[in-house]
Formats: structure tokens, sequence, C-alpha cells
């Protein structure tokens, strides 16, 4: 997944709970687009998103992610 080393096996399983479960990715997106369901880290990446897709025709409440 990311390259990490770890010395046993519960070292891994830890990390890997913590990091890389979908509640952990979903904490880590924590900002949602109402419109169209895009998920970003920052504030800054959902401004720049509103930015690029405030004139997108397209960009509806389909729910779809970007």
């Amino acid at each position: 997944m990311c390259g990490g080393t770890f010395n046993s096996k519960q070292e891994l399983d830890s990390h890997a709970q913590q990091m890389h479960s979908n509640q952990a990715n979903e904490q880590e997106h924590s900002i949602t687009c109402s419109k169209c369901g895009f998920k970003a880290k920052e504030p800054e990446q959902m401004e720049e998103h509103k930015k690029e897709t405030v004139t997108d025709p397209n960009h509806s409440t389909s729910g779809q992610q970007m």
C-alpha cells in the first residue's frame, strides 16, 4: 500500500487499520462537495474544485466523484 516496513504482523495490521481502512480514508477526506460528492482533504482543495467547476454544466447533484 504505502511501502512502510514493520517489525511484526501486529504492527502492520495496526498501521493498515489506522491509515488505510475505509474509515481512515473517510476521515482523511473530510470535506465533500454538496453538488457532486468530490472529497477533499483540505479547504484549499475544495476551493480549487469549486473554481474549476463553477461554469461546468455537468457539475451537478449526480453524486459522482470527479
